[in-house]
């Protein structure tokens, strides 16, 4: 399983000797006297202010930059008309899954879909993830495809997020304001206390777009609020991609006699974000009279992976719920997964 993205690439440098200095400068923009910008307010076109961040996402690179030594095999790639091309290749591999397909939740922020080629130079098809951000806003992208070994497909979801701001819009309210600046400050004066912020809002924090946040965003986001650089006449927009916790996945579930009088499961588990260790499920048996199990009843006191045949068992359909749990966010739903034997017991005479 590949490791957790590495968040201190964003870490501010911020030196003792700079809390004076922060002292004395904050007093103009808390102080009220910068009027609001509207920040949402569009262009023709929206200028996606680079680098593009990515947050958790195991097999995308870290970041847009090109020459970063720490970048994986899949870039992020900005084209010259600010549209964003990610090559799902890794992610979703054509000898595993059918060729996948993008929504998103709404499309007045961002629009997605996924553009498939291939030609005589390509041995594989090539799938690829067009993003084009239309205004600031959060949007989930819902990424499936059939898995496709062995037994009958089945859909895999993979659930990302895409966060969009104005630059200079710190706190992501739609207005570049001495809220921001306040913000901002507060950003750099508790990172002496280690107080926490979420990796979204430090790429936001990155005015001036270097990938630290120092003073030299504060100064960042007041000259370009004075010279009128940043705020409702500039179209210049931050933009973070963030991976969604599913719970893993259990693919091709059987159920199989095992030994004399006991039935067992056999499956794979997967999990599709890799930022899960992969621990060992927890179960329900179930009883059912219809071949799809959906008039299910639970057998009291089964939650092991194997379950002794009884004859209150005859003439049913076993049925077996997996449930699969995250490890990284104890948040996640857990995933229920109902495999159903393929014929009814029958007990031998």
């Amino acid at each position: 399983m590949k490791g957790k993205q590495n968040k201190k690439r964003l870490k501010p440098i911020l030196k003792k000797s700079m809390l004076t200095a922060l002292g004395l400068g904050i007093a103009l923009p808390i102080g009220g006297t910068l009027p609001q910008a509207d920040a949402g307010a569009i262009g023709p076109v929206i200028n996606i202010s680079q680098p593009v961040l990515n947050d958790g996402i195991n097999w995308l690179n870290y970041s847009s930059k090109p020459n970063d030594p720490s970048l994986r095999d899949v870039p992020i790639e900005v084209t010259i008309n600010n549209i964003i091309r990610i090559n799902l290749s890794t992610q979703f591999r054509s000898d595993e899954y059918s060729s996948p397909t993008a929504s998103s939740s709404d499309n007045s922020i961002a629009e997605v879909y996924v553009e498939t080629r291939q030609d005589e130079n390509m041995p594989t098809p090539e799938s690829t993830l067009v993003v084009i951000p239309r205004q600031s806003g959060k949007i989930n992208i819902e990424l499936k495809a059939n898995y496709m070994i062995s037994g009958a497909p089945e859909t895999v979801t993979d659930n990302i997020e895409l966060y969009i701001s104005k630059k200079g819009d710190v706190n992501a309210d739609g207005k570049v304001n001495s809220l921001d600046a306040s913000d901002l400050f507060n950003y750099l004066r508790n990172m002496m206390t280690r107080r926490s912020f979420s990796y979204v809002e430090m790429n936001r924090m990155d005015v001036d777009r270097n990938t630290e946040t120092t003073l030299g965003d504060m100064d960042a986001l007041l000259k370009g609020y004075n010279g009128k650089t940043l705020g409702g006449k500039n179209n210049d927009y931050v933009l973070t991609f963030k991976q969604v916790d599913d719970a893993p996945y259990v693919l091709n579930g059987q159920l199989k006699d095992y030994m004399e009088s006991a039935v067992a499961v056999d499956y794979y588990l997967m999990d599709i974000d890799y930022d899960d260790t992969l621990n060992t499920p927890s179960y329900q048996w179930y009883r059912a009279t219809d071949a799809l199990g959906e008039d299910r009843v639970p057998i009291v006191g089964e939650t092991r992976e194997q379950h002794s045949v009884t004859s209150e068992d005859e003439n049913h359909y076993l049925v077996l719920e997996v449930i699969t749990h995250s490890t990284s966010n104890p948040n996640t739903e857990p995933r229920r997964t109902f495999i159903v034997g393929k014929e009814k017991i029958q007990l031998p005479d």
